[in-house]
């Protein structure tokens, strides 16, 4: 009997162990709410950084029959505002980065622009430009190449790593693009005829595969033996569907007008463009066809006019606009909005360009120093409104409770250049963090 109890056991057992699991419920820990706590974190931006883009460079010497050659010549003059004390040496020959460190950053902190005037056998003028901040990639519009026209890119790495710079040319013919290596402290000056062949127009697309990297492209133009102009840009442009430019200055009736080009990336664009004058608004409209170019004469009566370009597709834009009297060109690219802006003032004989781009009046104020010693201005400006302003002082600070758009137009004996300015800010803001 006992055995035979023993047996039953053994066989009833594990049957009673997984009915167990089948059907009693499952044990529970007991639940616990996790509170969730927050702190702050302050991320102070990087150390401000800016590179003025050096002196001008010539292809194949000065008569252009030495094969293979691509120097600078001359040196470029350099002027700096910070509200910090920084070192920055008046003139250089290659690139310079200018550094300095603050938590509030922006164009009071650390401004800069470069000038050179030039005269050689296939070049001559005034070639201006604005020191920018390092990028990883953006457009030039301003490319031309053919008899007469010639573009030359510079690149400088300044950063301890290496990296690649995709260069990209667009033209009507198609895209090319190769590819740069450059080392870390490296600087590289790029003629883009074999690139461009003989394509009239194009626009460039940089790209850096590694940091930031600073770029420039410089133009020149000639007519046979006679130099009709330089000009030099460090400010690229991304596609938009609006684009503000000013000063555009037309001559008068009989002489060459400013030209618009435009250049789609992507889609086919239908463009208006809104000249605003001291006689009202001019309208133009033109379609850039797709991945194409279209290049607009604006023949305006004479005046100098804030120009508007509304697009249904992102568009790049810039203006080549003439100078007579010295002959010289400059490009004109779309500007940046502002609310506050510092800049230095050049050497040369400099006009401030101010322009309210609201259908509301507004109200600026100027404050000029020389020698430590400020002066005030208010300026008052109506709906598209633009006003110029000459300014011979060391530096010069816009302020406005509403935006504005800004530009110095140098135009003196040595030639003719405008610099738009761009905000100087890296990222850097106060943090929430939520741990769990």
């Amino acid at each position: 009997m006992k055995i035979f109890a023993r047996a039953l056991l053994a066989l009833l057992l594990p049957a009673l162990v997984i009915s167990g699991y089948v059907f009693l419920p499952a044990a529970q820990a007991p639940s616990q709410e996790v509170a969730a706590s927050e702190f702050q974190v302050s991320v102070d931006p990087a150390e401000l950084e800016i590179v003025c883009a050096g002196a001008l460079i010539e292809v194949g010497g000065e008569d252009g029959t030495e094969l293979d050659l691509i120097e600078r010549v001359g040196e470029a003059g350099v002027k700096a505002f910070s509200a910090e004390e920084i070192s920055v040496p008046p003139t250089t020959v290659g690139s310079i980065p200018i550094e300095v460190k603050g938590s509030e950053q922006s164009t009071e902190l650390l401004s800069a622009i470069q000038t050179q005037a030039v005269s050689r056998e296939r070049a001559s003028g005034l070639a201006a430009s604005y020191c920018e901040q390092p990028i990883t990639s953006g457009w030039f519009i301003s490319g031309a190449s053919g008899v007469g026209n010639e573009s030359i890119l510079s690149a400088a790495n300044w950063n301890d790593v290496d990296t690649q710079l995709i260069v990209e040319l667009h033209s009507p013919g198609g895209m090319v693009s190769e590819r740069y290596a450059l080392a870390a402290g490296q600087e590289r000056l790029i003629t883009l005829a074999p690139l461009a062949a003989l394509a009239g127009v194009y626009a460039i697309r940089v790209e850096s595969t590694g940091p930031g990297v600073a770029v420039a492209l410089q133009n020149r133009w000639s007519r046979g033996l006679t130099p009709l102009g330089v000009e030099l840009t460090g400010t690229t442009q991304l596609p938009a569907l609006q684009h503000w430019i000013q000063p555009v200055s037309v001559l008068a009736e009989g002489y060459q007008p400013p030209v618009l080009r435009l250049f789609s990336p992507g889609e086919a664009a239908e463009v208006v463009i809104t000249a605003f004058g001291e006689e009202g608004p001019e309208l133009f409209r033109t379609v850039v066809p797709e991945a194409g170019f279209a290049e607009l004469a604006l023949e305006l009566a004479a005046g100098t006019y804030l120009v508007k370009v509304d697009s249904d597709v992102e568009v790049l834009a810039g203006v080549r606009n003439p100078a007579l009297d010295p002959l010289d060109y400059a490009w004109i690219f779309p500007q940046q909005l502002f609310t506050s802006l510092a800049l230095p003032v050049p050497s040369y004989k400099t006009t401030l360009w101010l322009a309210n781009p609201g259908a509301l009046a507004i109200s600026l104020t100027l404050t000029t120093t020389t020698n430590d010693r400020p002066s005030y201005q208010t300026l008052e400006l109506g709906p598209f409104e633009s006003a110029g302003i000459p300014v011979s002082s060391d530096t010069l600070l816009v302020q406005s409770a509403s935006e504005f758009l800004a530009a110095l137009e140098l135009l003196d004996g040595a030639g003719y250049a405008v610099i738009g300015p761009s905000e100087n800010k890296n990222l850097g803001e106060d943090l929430v963090v939520s741990v769990r």
